[in-house]
């Protein structure tokens, strides 16, 4: 597995633990859970084809995975 797949691996796991989350969530929230429910799909559609491209753009030879994975780490909050 090389670095792009495990960080890959990491964003999914983490867009899940938000899904599920969201959904924990939804009793307490004002929105109606059917849209907290679309949005929270919505978002990990996108997630995933901003997955797709920054891996087309990687084989493309515009950037490479580590670089990729620098800028990522570099808009992490601190915690």
């Amino acid at each position: 597995m090389d670095a792009w797949d495990f960080l890959q691996d990491i964003e999914i796991r983490r867009l899940h633990e938000q899904v599920e989350r969201l959904r924990s969530e939804q009793d307490t929230v004002a929105w109606d859970a059917r849209k907290v429910r679309e949005l929270a799909e919505e978002n990990l559609e996108l997630r995933l084809r901003l997955g797709l491209l920054v891996r087309l753009l990687i084989a493309k030879g515009v950037f490479t995975a580590e670089e990729y994975a620098g800028l990522i780490a570099a808009t992490r909050p601190t915690s």
